[in-house]
């Protein structure tokens, strides 16, 4: 049976941020079924309300599936809070998920809350929770590196902004849920494997170094791009992903 990769993006982004990302995947993996799917209150579903827990939304996820015809079990790819939701995913359905890849991504059950979203991103991400078209901007400023100047993406994301709003109530609630999520240890055998950006300048690299020693999974290390690595660099992201066990 062809792989069905599921797509998730994290807090306050949709589907449409993938910026290409899926489509290139795609091509590479062309016997593949690529599905980016949106966190209620984000991207296609911006007017719903967030859940306060990651496992209703994972739930959720199931669901969407099932409607759409998808079969399991998935190749889930999460990057940051997606990680996370693809983690409750796992822990609920294990059999539904092949694979679980966390692209810098993090827990509060192992690293700090000043690691999982550093002081400085902090601070410059806040005045954004007033105004979702200024946030992209910030957005921009704190997840890319190599292309935090590029005005053309920067205008893109504003139209998506304008389009579909996500709201402050949900931001705080997407937050809420990534605070309260607390999973066990996967399984024995659970497929997991952790990817992340050395210069990540929103999550600290060491929420994945540390999960990797924790939970002992393999962990591929970029060593410039930001917190947006489908973004930055889509070509080393696939090659990755492509990779037996996603080690280069």
């Amino acid at each position: 049976m062809a792989d069905t990769f599921i797509l998730l993006r994290g807090l306050g982004r949709g589907q449409h941020h993938w910026m290409g990302f899926a489509e290139r995947l795609a091509a590479a993996c062309p016997e593949a079924r690529v599905v980016c799917l949106d966190l209620p209150g984000n991207g296609e579903r911006w007017a719903e309300t967030s859940p306060l827990s990651l496992e209703e939304t994972a739930l959720g996820l199931h669901r969407e599936c099932q409607r759409r015809d998808l079969q399991p079990p998935f190749r889930v790819i999460g990057l940051s809070m997606g990680g996370m939701v693809g983690l409750a995913w796992l822990g609920l359905q294990p059999k539904a998920i092949a694979e679980l890849v966390m692209i810098n991504s993090s827990l509060a059950s192992v690293s700090p809350f000043y690691q999982r979203m550093l002081p400085r991103a902090f601070l410059r991400l806040l005045p954004g929770l007033f105004n979702p078209v200024w946030r992209e901007r910030a957005v921009l400023a704190v997840t890319c590196n190599l292309r935090r100047r590029d005005v053309a993406m920067l205008s893109e994301w504003q139209a998506i902004a304008r389009k579909q709003p996500v709201s402050r109530r949900n931001l705080l609630r997407q937050l809420v849920a990534a605070a309260r999520f607390q999973p066990a240890a996967p399984l024995p055998g659970a497929n997991i494997r952790l990817i992340a950006s050395h210069a990540d300048r929103l999550v600290d690299v060491r929420c994945s170094e540390t999960l990797a020693a924790r939970w002992q999974l393999p962990l591929a290390l970029h060593d410039h791009a930001g917190h947006d690595l489908p973004v930055e660099d889509p070509d080393w992201l696939i090659h990755s992903l492509l990779e037996p066990r996603g080690l280069m």
